[in-house]
């Protein structure tokens, strides 16, 4: 049953009950030991089986999908599991490790190479991807490549090697070619590869078959995807290859499938009431590959022949063609449509609105053999899109910092880049980060931030951003290391030692965008899909973790459709996370620091101290009244070039003693309202540490008769206060103050 764990566990390492599904919006922190301990009993559990061949079914193998906090080591336990189990599984086939980028399918089979050096390891490497010996591409003819990858249906048989007639025909560079050296390598191996493997067969041997695939972090952005075609190339003419018996069922199923779109029918249905069931659906998408000619090229032909024909192509016919054939294909088969599958959108563009007819798409990953998912940011609703009947699992962990958050601002790209007042807003930040870096005293400092704000960032600073702008954006910046938000921060390690981190305001994804994502990920559901219909997001109820265990009511601009939400929630705020966790919060031999410029709640995140974009900016993070912090700091510094300087605290004193801020009685009243005498004397206090002026209490009585105390401050050592407080007030008496605690 998904949720659950349902293959065996052996022993009694841990309380079964441990390993149930936890409440969504709910955190349930464990510590490190056991946090490593579920994650090693869980995942041993797995792969254990998938070596002895428990848990596999044909074509519907089992899966389980891990959110693990980042830090606990589902990488690392993974790679000590393969060196446990790798000669069983090896017996049985291929185990492929997905990982999000070629550079760090690297990184993991290196640790695992140097963890045992006799299991057979490879990286899996396309043929534009760096040749790791000479640092050119695998391919040598990688141009190519990219000229007709579309346009044929095997680029090895068309530049590489095919059979034709019974001969073999090769080109030139295929017999050292080290591309085609991994198609060619025999016997089962470890091979790691990058996530976009998941949609097509590896290079690697194909008579062998395939005993695991574990799929580290986030993968499912890699396997969603639309396919628009407008609908006039939808309506075109077929070229001259396409059946003639088809043509007049052709007009009809197009007329039929657009006109069905725009009046929100089943298009199935629609097409069945004019006679066009499935099989005959089934024979237009035939038809669609009959009419569309692919490149004619071989192995043998020359560069230029091969350049020649790519270039003289119609493109635009043959893409649409594919396209077509996909969406009669869909149609034809037995795959739910729902709302949200096949859509028919209105497309501004210079002239006017065109009409497209947008398919949208999941590749799921491929379920003959085992599947184990590990992502810190997994969520039990897509996962279970990814891979139906998954058994979903927690392990999270308390982040180990000091947690500082402001509540007043999102640091959105347009308010930080506004063309009048963004430099001014930006010099705050820099400000806040160049304080960071001097309190870090060399242990490193990471500031992640959108690309757009960065390149500002780095203008403001006096270092304008080239055109290589990825290169030039991470310049140092006021000494911190710059990086941006995005997939390229997904399982990397090499911020771990960092003491600190900035996180300046968040990703901010197109709306639109997240909505065809989600359309994509829930593409064969009943519901539809509702869009945002204008404007901002609309603001609802959220909570804030705080570091003491308790909640804090917080605002949140959410999607009303909550599949949305949940896919905008992960690009959003798993973006802000997944940058967080770059410094390893788990259990950190060091203090660290996480500083979030932006507003925006993270249930996960336990918040230490919440402040305000202004006190980080002046140092005041911990200023309980940061207001009055403010106002009266600017009193009292007007006073401090006089002779002598002090003040009365009650309103008519602060009337009297500092008129500049405190015009008028009134004035003085309101801003005492809600604060004693004591909490004033406190924040004078304060500010005199800030500055380091020496400052005394006192107390003014009239005359020689008494009365009642006037509580009053001098900014002087207790030797000289009562000869300032005479100079300052004349005609009363003044003493110094009891102790507090008097």
């Amino acid at each position: 049953m998904p949720g659950t764990i349902s293959f065996e566990i052996e022993g009694n390492l841990l309380d079964q009950s441990l390993f149930s599904p936890v409440e969504q919006n709910q955190s349930k922190w464990e510590t490190p030991e056991v946090a490593r301990r579920k994650l090693h009993v869980l995942m041993e559990a797995f792969i254990r089986e998938a070596a002895e061949a428990n848990i596999s079914d044909g074509e519907n193998c089992a899966a389980l999908t891990l959110k693990v906090s980042p830090g606990v080591g589902k990488t690392s336990t993974a790679l000590k599991l393969l060196v446990e189990h790798g000669r069983a599984l090896l017996n049985r086939g291929h185990v492929l490790v997905y990982m999000p980028t070629l550079d760090l399918a690297e990184r993991a089979a290196a640790d695992l190479q140097r963890l045992s050096s006799d299991l057979p390891i490879s990286v899996v490497r396309g043929r534009l991807a760096a040749n790791p010996e000479f640092g050119e591409p695998m391919c040598k003819r990688s141009e190519l490549v990219e000229a007709v990858a579309n346009l044929v249906p095997s680029v090895t048989q068309a530049l590489c090697r095919v059979e034709n007639a019974g001969e073999t025909v090769v080109a030139a560079c295929a017999s050292e070619c080290p591309y085609l050296a991994q198609k060619d390598a025999v016997g089962a191996a470890i091979h790691f590869l990058s996530h976009s493997y998941l949609e097509t067969y590896p290079p690697i041997d194909r008579d062998i078959e395939t005993a695991l695939r574990i799929v580290d972090e986030k993968v499912w952005p890699t396997l969603v995807s639309v396919t628009d075609i407008y609908v006039e190339e939808f309506m075109r003419v077929p070229k001259f290859g396409f059946p003639h018996a088809l043509l007049s069922d052709l007009t009809i199923a197009k007329a039929g499938i657009v006109a069905a779109l725009q009046t929100g029918s089943d298009v199935r249905e629609h097409l069945l009431s004019f006679g066009l069931d499935k099989e005959k659906l089934g024979l237009l998408s035939a038809g669609e590959a009959a009419s569309r000619e692919a490149l004619n090229i071989s192995p043998s032909d020359s560069t230029e022949k091969v350049k020649y024909l790519a270039n003289t192509c119609d493109r635009l016919a043959f893409y649409a063609s594919r396209k077509r054939q996909a969406l009669f294909s869909l149609l034809a088969s037995d795959d739910p449509l729902g709302p949200n599958r096949l859509t028919i959108e209105d497309q501004a563009y210079a002239s006017g609105i065109r009409q497209v007819l947008r398919l949208h798409i999941l590749s799921q990953p491929p379920r003959d053999a085992p599947l184990l998912m590990l992502d810190a940011d997994a969520d039990e609703a897509i996962a279970e899109r990814l891979a139906p009947g998954t058994d979903f699992a927690k392990i999270e962990t308390k982040p180990q910092a000091e947690i500082v958050q402001i509540t007043d601002r999102t640091l959105s790209d347009s308010w930080l880049l506004d063309p009048k007042v963004g430099t001014h807003r930006r010099a705050k930040v820099l400000a806040i980060v160049e304080r960071e870096v001097a309190q870090a005293n060399g242990q490193g400092v990471l500031c992640v931030a959108t690309k757009s704000v960065l390149k500002e960032l780095h203008g403001d600073a006096g270092q304008p951003v080239g055109a290589e702008l990825e290169d030039w954006l991470r310049r140092p910046l006021v000494g911190a290391e710059p990086r941006w938000f995005g997939p390229k921060m997904l399982g990397v390690n090499d911020y771990e030692r960092f003491q600190t981190i900035i996180v300046v305001g968040r990703l901010q994804p197109c709306i639109r965008d997240i909505e065809v994502h989600a359309r994509a990920l829930f593409s064969d559901t009943d519901d539809p899909i509702h869009k945002l219909s204008a404007g901002p997001l609309p603001e609802r109820e959220a909570l804030r973790t705080l570091a003491d265990g308790s909640s804090q009511s917080a605002k949140a601009r959410l999607h009303p459709d909550q599949r949305v939400d949940t896919v905008l929630r992960q690009t959003r705020e798993c973006g802000t996370l997944q940058a967080i966790a770059r410094l390893r919060l788990v259990a950190p031999d060091h203090p660290k620091r996480v500083v979030l410029l932006s507003n925006m709640p993270l249930l996960d995140l336990p918040i230490s101290r919440l402040t305000t974009l202004e006190a980080l900016y002046r140092g005041l993070e911990e200023e309980p009244d940061l207001t009055a912090h403010l106002r009266m700091e600017h009193a009292l510094r007007a006073t401090m070039g006089r002779s002598v300087c002090g003040t009365r605290l009650s309103a008519a004193g602060l009337t009297a003693d500092l008129p500049e801020d405190f015009a008028s009685l009134s004035v003085a009243k309101e801003f005492r309202r809600g604060r004693s005498t004591n909490d004033l004397v406190a924040l004078i206090e304060r500010i005199a540490v800030r500055n380091k002026w020496p400052m005394t209490r006192i107390e003014l009585t009239q005359g020689a008769f008494g009365g009642q105390a006037t509580p009053a401050i001098v900014f002087s050592s207790k030797s000289h206060a009562l000869s300032q407080a005479a100079k300052l007030w004349t005609g009363v008496t003044a003493r110094l103050a009891a102790p507090k605690n008097s």
